[in-house]
Order: C-alpha cells, then structure tokens, then sequence
C-alpha cells in the first residue's frame, strides 16, 4: 500500500464530492484553481455556498485581501451567506484576518477524522428491526432525499430543488445508503470513493429514531462495503455530536475545521 497522506485525503475527498454534487446539480457551480476551491448556488441554503479551501499566491498580503474579497463580494452579491472553511493544518492569518474584517464569525468547528481499512476488523452492531439497503431504485433515492433533508426544515420546493444533486452515479463513486427501522425509513448516509480513500457523508437519522444504534450502523455498514470495494482509507468530517460515534468505529481526529459565516 502506497503510504496515504491523511490529512490531506480527508480535504481533497471533500472536494471532490462536492465537486460531484454540483455536477448533479442545475443549481450549483463549482471553481477550482491553484488558488481556491469553492462551490456556489442561487439557492439560499449554506451546505451548497463554501469556500473549501484558499491559499495565498505567493503570500502576498495586498494580492490575498483582494482575491478574498472578491469571492465574498460573490456570494454577497448574489444575496446567499457563504461558509468559510479554514484548517488548523493550514493557517493563514491573511484569510482569517479579511474574514474578521468582512464581519465573519466562528460558527462552529468540525473534526477532520479517519480510519485505516486494511486489516480492520469493521463492527457491525445490531439493531433489533432494523434493515440496511443500497439504493438501487427511483422510490429509495427519493426516500433518501426525503429522509435526509427533513433535518432542514426547508420549504418543499426548495428541498427538492437542492436534493437534485443527489443523482446515480454511473461510475459508482457514490453510493447512497438508507436504513429502516420495522420497515419504516429512518436514517441515511453516503459514501464517495476516489484511489483508496473513501469518504462518509450524509448521515442522518430521523430525530425521533436517535438514541438507538442507528447512525452506528449505517457507518459500520458503509464502512464494510468500502472494505469490499478495496478502499484502504475511510476519511469524514464530523460534528461534535457525531464523535463518539465514529471513534467507535476507530476514527480518529487528525485536524479541525473551522467554519466561518
């Protein structure tokens, strides 16, 4: 096994899924270049109006302010709030510094976590009901959608303009999971794999069915699918909340997310 800089597979994977669901989506652009990587929409909704990542060019201070400046005219322009990611294994004080300066505050902090997949042993707990399935039709990928967003509390013609990002892919780097409990659909995620690395996204469980093991199976669940599809490396970003979770599974933590709003 070629040896996996994890710090930086747990950024890149994020990139590329969400350069993936722009691609699904007729809501959605996504620019890259040596400088950023970012995604915007009409829509007013965060998760799909992000600054993943910026590096000054050639650190220079004056160059810098203005292209972090431009990018946030962009989103201002447009009337969306745009989320400003930042790392702490990539400071930039010139970033942080024109952010504080655009009236952008810390809103939260999320962990940069992974697991090395090779001779794990994955740990598949049981949930008495519950079932498990790979979405393959019309019907589960619309009760994917639904389930998923329901968190949100959007407005029904805005969330099913954002769930069109979440389409088949035919090469299969995306794979949707949804789980029932007694036959009743309760809980998501999703896994998009480039190389070895596969990242887990997109899980959900329906807060009236939390508590209960749910969220713990689904990420046992992908993370045996990605063994068998010869992932190496299982990287996500996780809240808070999520942590006990995935350190069950043997996640560890090996950077913070900041996110600016």
């Amino acid at each position: 096994m070629k040896l996996i800089n994890k710090k930086k597979a747990i950024l890149e994977n994020m990139i590329l899924m969400f350069e993936h669901l722009s691609i699904n989506s007729p809501y959605a652009n996504f620019y890259r270049d040596e400088n950023c990587a970012r995604i915007e929409s009409e829509l007013p909704i965060t998760i799909l109006n992000r600054v993943f990542d910026y590096k000054a060019p050639n650190d220079n201070k004056n160059d810098a302010t203005r292209q972090v400046q431009s990018i946030i005219d962009s989103y201002r322009e447009r009337g969306v709030k745009c989320v400003w990611h930042t790392y702490s294994h990539t400071q930039y004080e010139i970033v942080n510094e024109t952010l504080i300066s655009n009236r952008f505050i810390l809103s939260g902090i999320m962990s940069g976590m992974a697991v090395d997949l090779e001779e794990k042993t994955v740990n598949q707990s049981y949930v008495p009901g519950l079932r498990i399935v790979t979405v393959h039709t019309d019907e589960e990928l619309e009760t994917f959608k639904r389930v998923f967003v329901a968190e949100y509390g959007l407005p029904d013609e805005l969330a099913h303009a954002f769930t069109e990002a979440f389409a088949y892919d035919p090469e299969g780097k995306m794979q949707y999971f949804l789980a029932y409990l007694n036959d009743v659909p309760v809980g998501t995620t999703m896994t998009f794999s480039k190389g070895e690395v596969t990242g887990i996204y997109m899980v959900a469980t329906l807060k009236e069915f939390r508590k209960r093991g749910i969220g713990g199976a689904l990420v046992g669940h992908a993370l045996r699918d990605m063994q068998v599809a010869g992932a190496t490396l299982a990287i996500l970003q996780a809240s808070s909340m999520g942590q006990t979770i995935y350190r069950k599974h043997g996640f560890e933590e090996l950077l913070t997310i900041n996110l600016f709003i």
